[in-house]
Order: C-alpha cells, then structure tokens, then sequence
C-alpha cells in the first residue's frame, strides 16, 4: 500500500543530499550514502511500498539529532555554568571568591560505575569545568564522604528509572547533604520523580511532547502532520521485529530520535540502534552484566 506525501515532502535523493552535507559539516564521523543504504535495505515492505518506508526512515534519519564529541563538550560547559547559578542563587553567594572557594569542597561522581558512559561524560565535564581532579570520587565511596555539597553527572534521563534506583540505593548514605542531579537531557517527568526525592536537578534541554517522535506535537512532524501515523506505524512493527515490546518506540515509548557519539540511548527508536536480526545506523553498545556475558574462552588469555 503507497503512502499518499504531501507534494512539498522531500524526495530520497533530496534527502540523501541533505544528509552527506549533514554527515560532513555536523555530525562529522565516518558514514556515507552507502551506509545509509545498507540501514535503509532493512525496510523491505511490511508496512506500505518498500520505497515509501525507507522514505520516511530517511525522513526520520535527517531529524536525528547526533552529539559528536565538540557537541558533549559544549554541552557539558553549559551544564557547568547553570550549576554554578543554582549554586549562587541557592548559597546566596556574592562574589567570585565566595563561589571559588565554595567549589572547592563540591564533589562529583557519574551515576553507575566507571566503566559505563556517565564516567565517560565525567571526563568531559572535568575538561570544560576546570575541576581538580581530587574533586572526583566513585558512587562506592559516598558513605566516606564529608562534604556537604555532591553533584553527580549523567547523559539522559528520560523515565528517570535509573537514576531514581541509584538515589533509593544510596540515599540512607547520603541524607543530610546537598545533592544535585546534573543531565545534559532530561524530561519533565524525571526531574520530577528526582525533585520528590530531594534532589536538585539542572539540565541543557527538557524533553518534552514535541521532542517525541511521534506526539501530537512533534517537531519533526509539524510541517507533514498527515505522514505522522504512517510513521509511527513503521517504527513499531519493525521495533516489535527487532526489540523487546518496551523497547519498540524506544524505552517505554519514550520516541527519541538521538545519540551521542560513544553510545545510543535506549529511549531512541530501536530502528537506529538494534543488531538482533537488523542492520543499524547508529549500533548501542549493550552492558555486560556478568562474567558469563562474555562471548569468548578465557582460558586462552590466561
């Protein structure tokens, strides 16, 4: 069954267009048309023409929003500078020694362990804040912790889940002291299920409906509100194909389209980041829980 475009809808090769001077002069990694066509081969007509899904894939593809490592950086000065001004605003501190002094006794952890992406983004965050680096320490370490001021740093929260039970776990060691939640994106709901908590939340930007794929006010389909529900229908039969049932739209239907350069978000569309049995454009590097995870004999490295 064809899709019926509006007439001012951009065609494929238009797209195609748009996407190399946007590979080229934005995101600035390493893809190109033929990559493109690779992830749009996955799109094979189960839903409308084959032709017109992989349309509207590319369509989709154009409004994805890619943080290259110049983007975290930019994005992590922000992050620092309204911390600063919740600080001043909140101590009620006057001058450039008072806060000086004051971010000398703050100190700053990433939510979950080192080696995931929040210790990754940690590093960033140092970089441009021009912190010391014995202002940092691991969530492990917080119960030994004797200053009243604790920031810790995370990419996204969007149902805010993880960071609610990494608050919960750790609150009783914790309690009586000053913590604030930084996230480069978090949603209105997250900021408040964390707020409940006591937490201090700052972000860059607030997702809300018009950041969702697929809401009655998203952006992306804003000028073609008459293509919105074809497109939604695409992305969840092949997300029911290729992901779990809460993970089709993204996790719990969350409809992002975005990621960074060292990892996709589980909230983004999984027709962008799923391996099982899919060819994908911007692949998620899944955690390893345990060590029987690990798909090779260790005995040969021993």
């Amino acid at each position: 069954m064809p899709i019926d475009f509006p007439k001012n809808f951009p065609t494929i090769e238009e797209m195609l267009s748009i996407m190399q001077k946007t590979i080229e002069k934005s995101w600035k990694i390493e893809m190109d048309t033929d990559d493109i066509n690779l992830w749009l081969s996955n799109f094979t007509g189960k839903c409308y023409d084959k032709e017109d899904e992989r349309r509207i894939a590319l369509w989709l593809l154009c409004n994805y929003t890619y943080y290259n490592s110049d983007d975290v950086n930019h994005l992590c000065k922000i992050l620092h500078r309204k911390f600063v001004h919740e600080l001043i605003t909140k101590q009620d501190l006057t001058g450039s020694t008072q806060i000086k002094e004051l971010l000398k006794s703050v100190c700053f952890s990433a939510i979950g362990s080192a080696s995931e992406s929040g210790g990754l983004l940690l590093y960033h965050y140092r970089q441009e804040a021009d912190i010391s680096i014995d202002r940092f320490f691991y969530p492990s370490s917080v119960e030994a912790l004797s200053e009243n001021i604790l920031v810790f740093i995370d990419d996204v929260t969007i149902s805010g889940g993880t960071a609610v039970r990494f608050f919960y776990k750790n609150l009783k060691h914790i309690k009586n002291k000053n913590i604030y939640y930084l996230a480069i994106i978090s949603s209105e709901d997250a900021v408040k299920k964390l707020t409940d908590l006591g937490i201090n939340v700052v972000s860059c930007y607030l997702f809300d409906e018009r950041n969702k794929c697929f809401s009655d006010s998203s952006m992306i389909f804003h000028k073609f509100p008459e293509i919105r529900e074809a497109a939604k229908n695409i992305s969840e039969t092949y997300g029911d194909m290729i992901a779990e049932k809460a993970y089709r739209l993204g996790y719990k239907n969350s409809e992002c389209c975005f990621g960074f350069y060292y990892n996709t978000p589980n909230n983004t569309l999984p027709i962008f980041w799923s391996t099982d049995n899919w060819t994908p454009i911007f692949p998620r590097k899944e955690k390893l829980q345990n060590a029987r995870e690990i798909p090779y004999e260790t005995r040969r490295y021993i």
